[in-house]
């Protein structure tokens, strides 16, 4: 779409590579690709230092603008594009609340939001502003039915909610596989460290299995929260077994998951999961919480719900004692996995614009 120019907002930005980061940046690549011109908006802080980056630069032909505090309007955008509003009071979030309900220059311009859950966790005065600020979007993009059952429940317009789940970045299909020595099967943990991803759940349930160990793998959000973990670990004599990774590369992550037995992810609360599909996309089996989109991404072809420690370890013992399930699984993630290439979801998101009159 020649002319097209999108703003991408978002109040984080890599090198912070959480769900919503990786989401936009995957999003903005394969837009430009298709010639449009994208910007993405954002802060200059990581999750644990503010006005920590730079200003501005260009990552695969996406312009990065990094704002001290909050966005401001300008340049006469085609689209502006939300995403993750947050779950707080920032001034990121109330410029944005603002804008979108008494600054005129938004009817002149489509605006969407991709939430990713964002609309469905927060309460009090922020939600109650969401949702009045939900009814000047010309769109909000729910990334799975779940999250869109849950915005419907609590109040968001139905009639303008579209569903587009996230994609799996190309490398998850097309990096040679490559595996890593170890002296026992691992189970990998891949989330940034936040007490919202229970790593203590599958640190707890590693004490009931043998023969395996566990790599928890992330950034640092919570450092009261990582700081917990390693004493829990200490405290229960895992130290042999358990092994932390910090800010890991592509190239790393994509050596663990070839390399692991299964990906675990205990969330409280996820939108989707993105890292279960990259999982599936390297034919690994998954192991989630029963729970909020889980459900509704896997089947029993495709891994085990668990709703406590103690089926997670039951899961656990059981692909251990079977190569033969194991690499059905799979096989069954490999193939459902195609229908997550972001050149498609990002064919689906230029319709909406579209649809939107960008």
């Amino acid at each position: 779409m020649s002319g097209l120019k999108v703003w991408m907002l978002t109040p984080l930005f890599f090198p912070v590579k959480g769900g919503t980061e990786v989401h936009v940046y995957n999003l903005s690549k394969q837009l430009v690709r298709q010639s449009v011109e994208v910007q993405v908006h954002t802060t200059r802080d990581t999750y644990t230092q503010r006005g920590a980056l730079s200003e501005s630069e260009i990552i695969d032909g996406i312009r990065i603008v990094r704002h001290s505090r909050t966005w401001s309007f300008g340049d006469s955008p085609s689209v502006l594009h939300f995403h993750n509003l947050g779950r707080k009071l920032s001034l990121w979030n109330l410029y944005t609340i603002y804008f979108l309900l008494l600054d005129l220059r938004s009817r002149g311009v489509p605006t969407l939001m991709t939430s990713h859950a964002s609309l469905v966790t927060s309460w009090g005065a922020l939600y109650y502003l969401q949702r009045a600020m939900a009814r000047r979007l010309s769109a909000l993009i729910a990334v799975s039915e779940w999250e869109r059952e849950q915005m419907i429940k609590r109040g968001f317009p139905a009639t303008k909610i579209r569903v587009v789940p996230n994609g799996v970045e190309e490398e998850a299909f097309t990096l040679p596989p490559r595996r890593i020595q170890t002296d026992r099967p691992f189970l990998l943990f891949l989330a940034r460290f936040f007490r919202n991803k229970r790593q203590d759940m599958a640190i707890r349930a590693l004490r009931k299995v043998s023969g395996v160990d566990l790599v928890l793998a992330g950034q640092v959000h919570d450092v009261g929260y990582f700081n917990e973990l390693k004493a829990l670990v200490k405290s229960l004599g895992l130290e042999d077994r358990v092994k932390f990774m910090l800010d890991v590369d592509q190239a790393t992550k994509y050596a663990l998951l070839d390399s692991c037995t299964a990906l675990i992810l205990t969330s409280e609360v996820e939108a989707e999961g993105l890292v279960v599909k990259e999982a599936m996309a390297r034919g690994k089996p998954v192991i989630a919480r029963n729970k909020t989109v889980f459900p509704y991404l896997i089947g029993k072809e495709n891994g085990f719900l668990v709703s406590d420690e103690d089926e997670l370890a039951n899961a656990i013992d059981t692909l251990l004692s079977s190569q033969e399930l194991a690499k059905r699984i799979g096989e069954a993630n490999l193939a459902k996995a195609k229908q997550w290439r972001w050149e498609i979801i990002a064919k689906r998101i230029l319709e909406i614009y579209r649809e939107v009159g960008a």
